[in-house]
C-alpha cells in the first residue's frame, strides 16, 4: 500500500489523484494506493478518470486540513494534525502503508518524517538524493533540498549515505565521492565545505576524490556528489531550467525557416530520448534517505505523469526492500565510524587555528 498526499503540490489535488489512478492502472492492480485529502473532491476527480474506479485497489482517507506550500514547516504541521501530509506519513508509521509520496511542502515532509517515522540511530539529518544523467553513468546528488544549512558532519553523513545507496542500487562497488565547491583545491568553499573536506579526506571507508566544480558534474567522473540542500536544490532546478530553455531555443530555431522545420521534424525522434533523460517527470521524486521508512518527495510543480512515476518508484522501493537494506548498512557504518561531538569540536578548533 502506498500512501499519497493528495492535497500536496502546486496543482493538487487533481494531478495527485490522476497520477495515483494512472499508477494503479500501469501496475495492473498489483499495487494499492490510499489517497489522503478531501474525500468528496478526490471522489469527483476519480469519477472523471473512471466511473468504475471503486473496483480498483484505491482507497480514500478523509483529511480536512492541508499544509500549504507557504506554511511554516514545524509550526503549521503541528497545528494541522488532520492534514493530508501528516495523516499519510502517520499511516506508514502505523504500518497501514509501506511508503508515502508527497509533492507538497518539502520542509514539512522532512519535519513530519523525522517526528513520525524517525531517523536511523546516529544520523544527524535525513537528506534528499536523486540521480542526474552524465556523459557516462548517472551521478547521485545529495542533498537536493532537505537541509539548507549544514554542518561539516552533516555533509560527511550525506557522503556516507550517498556512497551506500549507489553501492547497493547500482553496479558500482566503489563509488567515487566528491564535494561540490567553487574550486578543486581543499581550501576552496564555505567553512562547512572545507571542514567536510578534512573529514572525508581522513575517512578510510569512502572513496573520496576531493572537490569538483559545477561545470564538471556531467563529465561522469563522479558517482556521488555531496552538497547542502540549498546548493543542491539550485543545481537540480538550474539543470532542469537550462535543459528546458535549450529545447525551447531549438524549437524557435527550427521554426524560423522551412528547412529548419524539416530538420526539426527529422530530429524529433532522436531528441526525445535525450529529453526524457533529463525530464524530472520521468523520475517522479527523490527519496528522503535516513528515515526508518520510505518517503518520496516529488516536485511541487509535478504533473500527473510525475506523480504516477513517483508512486511507481515508491512501489519499487518497497518491493525491493531498498530502505530496509540501506538502513541496516547505514546503521552499521554509523556505529563503526561515527564522529563524536567532541571530535567535531576539536576539528572546528583545529580549523580556526589554521585560519588564524
Amino acid at each position: 500500500m502506498i500512501a499519497v498526499d493528495a492535497m500536496g503540490g502546486d496543482f493538487a489535488p487533481k494531478v495527485a489523484v490522476q497520477g495515483a489512478y494512472n499508477a494503479v492502472m500501469v501496475a495492473s492492480s498489483k499495487m494499492a494506493v490510499t489517497l489522503y485529502g478531501h474525500q468528496e473532491v478526490i471522489e469527483q476527480i476519480l469519477d472523471e478518470c473512471d466511473k468504475y474506479w471503486r473496483a480498483l485497489p484505491i482507497k480514500i482517507v478523509d483529511c480536512r486540513e492541508v499544509v500549504g506550500m507557504g506554511d511554516e514547516p514545524t509550526k503549521d504541521l503541528l497545528r494541522k494534525k488532520d492534514s493530508s501530509l501528516f495523516c499519510a506519513i502517520q499511516a506508514v508509521a502505523e504500518q497501514k502503508a509501506q511508503a508515502v509520496v508527497s509533492a507538497g511542502n518539502s520542509g514539512a515532509a522532512l519535519v513530519a518524517g523525522i517526528m513520525v517515522l524517525g531517523r536511523v540511530p546516529g544520523l544527524a539529518r535525513p537528506a534528499l538524493g536523486t540521480f542526474l544523467p552524465t556523459k557516462k553513468n548517472p551521478v547521485f546528488v545529495i542533498d537536493v533540498g532537505a537541509n539548507t544549512d549544514c554542518k561539516a558532519e552533516y555533509l560527511r553523513q550525506f557522503a556516507l549515505m550517498g556512497y551506500l545507496f549507489v553501492q547497493q542500487t547500482t553496479a558500482c562497488s566503489q563509488p567515487r565521492v566528491a564535494l561540490l565547491s567553487n574550486g578543486e583545491e581543499p581550501y576552496k568553499g564555505s567553512q562547512s565545505v572545507k571542514q567536510a573536506y578534512d573529514l572525508l579526506e581522513n575517512s578510510t571507508s569512502l572513496n573520496f576524490i576531493g572537490n569538483i566544480e559545477a561545470r564538471e558534474i556531467f563529465n561522469g567522473e563522479v558517482d556521488v556528489l555531496v552538497c547542502d540542500g540549498f546548493v543542491g536544490n539550485i543545481v537540480l532546478k538550474s539543470v532542469q531550467g537550462t535543459a528546458q530553455a535549450l529545447f525551447d531555443w531549438m524549437k524557435l530555431a527550427y521554426a524560423s525557416s522551412w528547412y529548419g522545420k524539416i530538420v526539426g521534424l527529422l530530429s524529433k525522434s532522436l531528441l526525445k530520448p535525450l529529453k526524457d533523460k533529463i525530464d524530472y517527470k520521468q523520475t517522479g521524486g527523490a527519496l528522503l534517505l535516513g528515515l526508518n521508512d520510505p518517503l518520496i518527495v516529488a516536485h511541487g510543480c509535478s504533473n500527473a505523469k510525475a506523480i504516477e512515476n513517483a508512486i511507481l518508484f515508491a512501489h519499487s522501493v518497497v518491493q525491493k526492500q531498498i530502505i530496509k537494506k540501506f538502513n541496516a548498512s547505514l546503521t552499521e557504518q554509523l556505529v563503526d565510524q561515527s564522529i563524536t561531538i567532541t571530535a567535531v569540536r576539536d576539528l572546528d578548533l583545529s580549523f580556526e587555528m589554521r585560519s588564524s
